[in-house]
């Protein structure tokens, strides 16, 4: 998920893995999952491709992987080694021996890659270069990894996205509130065009690069939503509360939420699809 394993992100991930696999990996799911069709000419020509899930998370594109193409390998790689625990374990109880046994789970960030040069033949990459302190690094090292004719295949998010009523509703309680949001962890940085997330996989020597929008599209409910809130989203928020605002916090919010009708809680948010080869000479 971040650019060293003992990165602040990183350390977060562990803490809420289980939350996240929970409730945040459904939603960035089907635009996640695109990416497998982006590279699957690529997995086609080589069926028994050797697949790298960078910033895996909970090895969402991995398990996919090994289930969508009979002969291709999965390795997942990510810094938390909560998230990788919580995806094998997704695995155990989601695959058969015969696709666990196609899978690997690494420990490793992005910028670094504990693989050796040219072992593979794709490398996809979803929602983790927003979080890194140098993204051309990783798609060097993306390139490095890859076999002449490899492909990357990476999306986040883009700048711009509409403003998400529920996340408006908890700024103006927390004004409201005169309570205090802690620090930050991490960094987010959004691509902030398709020509500029083009020129940046560009950059890193890949050739045949194609950029496009896609989209985010869930439809909340009022306590599936406050969950995902309070166990992933604003954990950090709601653990620095002493129990009495926190308390009080949640009550309005909830309350809040309750009186929005289904368009308001439908997420919507748009994302950035980039894909290269590297050259064969």
């Amino acid at each position: 998920m971040t650019g060293t394993p003992l990165s602040d992100t990183a350390e977060l991930y562990d803490r809420i893995a289980p939350t996240y696999r929970r409730w945040w990996a459904p939603v960035i799911a089907p635009a996640a999952l695109r990416l497998l069709d982006l590279v699957d000419e690529v997995v086609s020509a080589r069926p028994r491709a050797v697949i790298v899930d960078v910033g895996a998370g909970t090895g969402t594109h991995a398990r996919d992987a090994v289930a969508r193409w009979p002969a291709a390998r999965a390795i997942a790689v990510d810094a938390s080694q909560g998230m990788l625990d919580e995806g094998r374990s997704e695995a155990g109880r989601t695959l058969p021996a015969s696709r666990r046994r196609r899978l690997r789970w690494m420990r490793g960030a992005a910028e670094q890659l504990p693989l050796p040069d040219q072992s593979a033949d794709i490398v996809v990459s979803s929602f983790t270069l927003q979080y890194l302190p140098s993204r051309i690094a990783a798609l060097r090292e993306a390139y490095r990894v890859l076999r002449p004719g490899g492909a990357v295949a990476a999306v986040t998010w883009m700048a711009g996205g509409r403003p998400f009523e529920p996340w408006r509703i908890l700024d103006e309680l927390i004004r409201e509130l005169k309570l205090d949001r802690p620090d930050e962890e991490g960094v987010d940085r959004p691509f902030l065009s398709l020509p500029s997330a083009a020129a940046l996989v560009r950059r890193a020597g890949f050739r045949r690069v194609h950029a496009a929008e896609g989209v985010v599209d869930y439809q909340w409910f009022p306590d599936d939503f406050l969950a995902c809130a309070v166990q992933f989203e604003e954990q950090a928020l709601f653990e620095s509360l002493d129990p009495s605002a926190r308390s009080r916090l949640l009550g309005l919010w909830r309350t809040r939420l309750e009186r929005l009708g289904p368009p308001d809680l439908h997420y919507r948010d748009p994302v950035g699809y980039v894909t290269g080869t590297r050259p064969s000479a």
